[in-house]
């Protein structure tokens, strides 16, 4: 009996283990390409319209002032109402990158707790290299989890390594970054607190930065 009673605990810490397995966000070649994995990009949808759009405002990127990145979000509107439809990133003058979201974007208030109010987030990933997050509208009452994009920039070249539902729980800033998140807020009743309860339904992700990669994993 004991032994039948050790085995399902042993069985239950594997499978919690298994269940936290961590992996790369997104690969690496060479050194310098950066190459995105198709079941992160849940929400992608490319550029689904030829309407002429408006650029609202731009940002200087760049890395220690050594390369000249600008990023750019914009949207079909002509004038800025809170939210954007796309970004652009620019490289020297160039545009490496063009990006229209599934859903309308905003500030980062909720993939951060509500400690930022930013249109994005920088996260350093090497000398050159950084991340930049962005994140969505809440639509209505809270039924509809926003959108959360990732681009990672890295010697002259933009690309998408992330876009789906992401709700944020927990967020640390900076260099440590890290961020844990929901997708599914369905039945929140407070949208910067959760329950363990809350939680415990749900299927629980994390995204971190370790050296020059992001890494990710997911657990119920």
């Amino acid at each position: 009996m004991k032994q039948f009673l050790l085995f399902f605990v042993l069985f239950g810490a594997t499978c919690s283990i298994v269940a936290q397995t961590e992996e790369n966000l997104f690969d690496w070649q060479d050194n310098a390409t950066v190459v995105a994995k198709e079941r992160f990009m849940g929400l992608y949808r490319g550029k689904y319209s030829n309407d002429p759009t408006h650029v609202y405002k731009s940002f200087d990127v760049s890395i220690d002032g050594k390369n000249s990145y600008v990023l750019k979000i914009k949207g079909f509107d002509k004038t800025m109402g809170g939210n954007f439809d796309a970004f652009e990133i620019y490289y020297n003058g160039k545009r490496i990158l063009e990006y229209f979201s599934s859903d309308l974007l905003y500030d980062v208030r909720y993939i951060t707790r509500g400690k930022s109010n930013d249109y994005f987030i920088k996260v350093p990933l090497s000398d050159d290299s950084f991340a930049l997050l962005f994140g969505g509208w809440l639509f209505g009452s809270g039924d509809e989890t926003t959108e959360m994009i990732i681009v990672v920039v890295s010697k002259g070249h933009a690309n998408v390594i992330f876009d789906d539902y992401a709700y944020a729980y927990k967020y640390t800033p900076g260099e440590n970054f890290s961020i844990e998140f929901v997708d599914d807020i369905n039945g929140l009743q407070d949208l910067f607190s959760f329950s363990e309860s809350f939680l415990r339904t749900r299927t629980k992700h994390k995204i971190w930065r370790e050296g020059n990669m992001l890494k990710y994993k997911s657990w119920k």
